[in-house]
């Protein structure tokens, strides 16, 4: 089985790193400023990791001044996964999306 290896933009793996948790990440890649994980064992740990990414994501859009309610908390999560979007499988996005509008849903 062929394993495409890819060497992601150094941003979006920082932010990705960020939102899985930088000591988890380190464990398994180490440093995200060098790391060069294959996409399948990224995905992995994004899968194991998905629950804390939405809450981190959900963190993130509760403590923005820019968001006021589900329209702007949606197109935050938009413009997120439009920058990870090279990272992350079309699942797990969808299923990110869904958690995050789940427990935004009463803004």
């Amino acid at each position: 089985m062929y394993h495409r290896l890819v060497i992601p933009s150094r941003e979006h793996l920082l932010q990705l790193a960020r939102l899985i948790g930088p000591d988890v990440f380190v464990a398994r890649f180490g440093p995200p400023q060098t790391a060069e994980p294959e996409l399948v064992h990224l995905r992995a740990l994004v899968e194991e990791r998905l629950d804390h990414i939405v809450r981190m994501l959900v963190e993130e859009a509760a403590a923005s001044d820019d968001i006021t309610d589900m329209v702007s908390a949606s197109a935050y999560l938009d413009d997120r996964l439009r920058m990870l979007e090279d990272l992350l499988a079309p699942e797990q996005a969808a299923s990110i999306r869904a958690a995050f509008r789940e427990q935004t849903a009463a803004w």
